[in-house]
């Protein structure tokens, strides 16, 4: 028999035990609209990025699984030799290596939140083994930074590439992005649309998602494997950006030591360069076993030119940085113009143009970029320069201030379409005078029919309404079409008399001059438009004819000429010259393929035959030889804010889907229900709009 007094000590412990205040678990609930797009409500957002890495697996976690492995430079491993090449700059530049060591010493919440959704990303892999890939590989939080880290290094290394070739091509990424002030807009408020262009599949592809917490509610486009959205807004602000920015990088060369290629000069002293192997491992394949060289200025971006004595080094300002997730975080936080400038002000993100709007309305530009201050003399900083001296080496980095910019300018808009910031608007403040070569650098991006097209509606209209908005971001006006109805015209009137005399290109003719521009699915002009004109810029003066100047007798005969070849030809591929535009131009992806209403097609000398329109989608020929033309790339995550007083209200548009999962009813079907009618839908940023339009709810326990 136990004694009295243990028993009662027994019940006293029990009592206060069930007495203590466990903490509840956390817990996240991930709802999903009727689009599949995850809006995930939680009291952090750490606790939001768990469900978010949930969300994002179930979505696309092959995706997820890709860029990190492209993050880390071990794609050729998993997916072939193919990825060698870009496995093996990404080690030079030892993305994995620099983001594992910030990770140290990276801001707690940053830790937090980026641990938390890798988190989630084997919650869901767990719950689902089936799921689990053979490109799997071991997840850690500091390979958010790393992806991140990725996406910025591919302007710099862009730009170090095209120097050390002296190529001045334009980068593969495009943009649209607008912003209107009150004075210009009938809703009374700011109006701010980003469009990226980028190629649909791969590490471009973007993540549409909501995170609602205590302290923030944030809408929009999230890189793959990252927990802070990259574009988008939140409950203040909303932001936008397109591919151009300062000249933030360069190549150095210096002079190699005679019979000793491993040491180069600088400052008349031989400096020895650090040499590391890495090793590629390759699917199928031996590994390759490559040397990375390094300089004081950074590593070596060419083989050196022992013939020349010449070696060519890379530098940017970026290679030992990586904190651009802290500043894509405060950016997402930022309360106001001032707030989001200032978070610019880090110097984090990799060059671009940068615009951004308040409720308190305000819009503001940047062209943002962490850019070196280079010493005056005379040097041309888009190409390789003299190095291996103190007198080229740079002096440091140039405060935001110095960067070309402008807040609430009296023209009430800005547009930038990858152009010159002296074409954003009418009698743009913004002129190359005012700002060094190599903080304006304007180079590839002087202009683009997407930004002249965008240029004439917004200039035009001095109280854009939402519809307008929405119309003007969705345009498929092609502006070359009076330039060339107007050279038809006149060659039909000059040497076209015979020729009329046949009824398909008569026919042809009265129908293309009563065209109205527009690449419309049934527009049958625009197909016989299109093949035309490529077969024109190769053949007569384009340059004329879009400067509206005439066009000799002999250009005018071979324009009738090559508008007779185009009609044949279309009636041997199709059966007929007469084809819809929306029966051979699609968008779509495993086998389901619908309409589109865009166009995006040739260049010729100065590229004055380019056709881009606002809504601007390349195609290419899948498979080669079928005359079907596939959407790829362009406008592929747009959004469009409305910045009223009293909340953001928003739109959004993706290419095919939510889901990466052909099995998924989100595979496609924005392209069939939305894209392909050239029509977006509301995001439900407030949650009773939300809740009217929900497709599921669940509640995810947080470990």
């Amino acid at each position: 028999m136990k004694p009295a007094g243990l028993c009662f000590t027994c019940v006293l412990a029990i009592v206060s035990l069930s007495a203590v205040a466990w903490p509840e678990p956390k817990q996240a609930t991930l709802y999903r609209d009727t689009w599949g797009v995850p809006h995930i409500y939680a009291d952090t957002w750490a606790d939001a990025a768990y469900a978010l890495g949930y969300a994002q697996a179930e979505d696309r976690l092959e995706d997820i699984y890709r860029n990190v492995r492209t993050a880390v430079g071990t794609m050729a491993a998993a997916f072939g030799e193919e990825f060698a090449e870009q496995d093996y700059y990404l080690r030079v530049f030892k993305n994995a290596e620099v983001c594992e060591q910030y990770w140290e010493t990276a801001p707690e919440h940053i830790r937090h939140m980026c641990d938390n959704f890798m988190r989630g990303v084997e919650a869901y892999v767990q719950e689902h083994p089936e799921k689990q890939l053979d490109c799997a590989v071991e997840l850690h939080g500091w390979q958010c930074a790393a992806i991140g880290r990725t996406m910025l290094l591919q302007w710099p290394l862009g730009v170090l590439q095209d120097e050390v070739k002296r190529k001045q091509d334009a980068p593969p990424f495009g943009s649209n992005a607008y912003a209107v002030a009150p004075s210009r807009s009938a809703e009374g408020c700011p109006i701010l649309m980003t469009d990226p262009h980028l190629t649909w599949e791969g590490m471009a592809v973007f993540y549409e998602a909501q995170i609602h917490t205590n302290a923030e509610n944030l809408c929009g486009y999230f890189i793959v494997g990252s927990p802070a959205p990259v574009l988008g807004h939140n409950d203040h602000c909303a932001w936008a950006c397109t591919t151009g920015g300062p000249d933030t990088s360069d190549v150095y060369m210096v002079n190699l030591k005679p019979y000793s290629p491993l040491q180069y000069e600088y400052n008349g002293e031989w400096h020895t360069f650090d040499v590391e192997i890495i090793t590629i491992d390759v699917k199928g394949e031996k590994s390759q076993i490559k040397p990375a060289m390094y300089s004081l200025y950074g590593p070596l971006v060419d083989f050196p030119d022992v013939g020349k004595g010449v070696a060519y080094c890379g530098a940017t300002p970026y290679y030992d940085q990586a904190g651009m997730l802290e500043q894509m975080y405060k950016m997402a936080t930022a309360r106001n113009c001032d707030e989001f400038h200032a978070a610019l002000g880090m110097n984090q993100f990799m060059e671009q143009n940068l615009l951004f709007a308040d409720r308190d309305g305000n819009i503001e530009y940047v062209r943002t970029g962490r850019t070196p201050i280079r010493p005056e003399g005379d040097y041309d900083w888009s190409v390789p320069v003299p190095g291996g001296t103190d007198a080229t080496r740079w002096l440091g980095i140039h405060d935001i201030a110095d960067l070309v910019q402008v807040k609430n300018p009296p023209q009430g808009y800005f547009q930038n379409c990858n152009v010159s910031p002296e074409v954003m608007m009418a009698g743009s403040p913004m002129t190359p005078d005012k700002y060094k070569k190599y903080i304006y650098n304007v180079l590839w991006d002087t202009d683009s029919p997407r930004g002249k097209r965008l240029l004439q509606l917004l200039d035009a209209d001095p109280s854009i309404t939402k519809e307008e908005a929405m119309a003007y971001t969705l345009d498929n006006y092609d502006i070359l079409t009076t330039p060339w109805q107007n050279a038809l015209k006149a060659a039909i009137d000059v040497v076209g008399a015979d020729k009329m005399k046949d009824p398909e290109l008569a026919k042809a003719v009265n129908d293309f001059l009563q065209w109205d521009g527009r690449f419309t699915k049934a527009s049958t002009v625009a197909t016989i438009v299109k093949f035309w004109r490529l077969k024109c810029e190769k053949e007569i003066d384009i340059v004329a004819v879009a400067d509206g100047l005439p066009l000799t007798a002999a250009d005018q005969t071979k324009m009738l000429d090559l508008l007779q070849e185009t009609l044949a030809e279309l009636k041997e591929k199709y059966g007929s010259p007469e084809v819809p535009w929306g029966d051979i131009h699609v968008i779509g992806r495993g086998g389901k393929y619908f309409p589109l209403e865009s166009g995006d097609f040739g260049g010729g000398k100065d590229d004055k035959n380019q056709t881009e329109t606002v809504l601007d989608v390349a195609t290419k020929e899948t498979p080669k030889g079928s005359g079907k033309y596939v959407a790829y790339n362009g406008s592929g995550f747009i959004m469009l804010s409305f910045l009223h007083k009293d909340g953001i209200e928003s739109y959004s548009l993706v290419a095919w889907g939510q889901s990466g999962d052909p099995n998924s009813p989100h595979y496609v079907d924005q392209s069939e229900k939305l894209y392909t009618n050239r029509q977006m839908k509301p995001t439900w940023f407030k949650k009773e709009d939300l809740l009217q339009n929900l497709e599921s709810e669940r509640v995810i326990e947080i470990p």
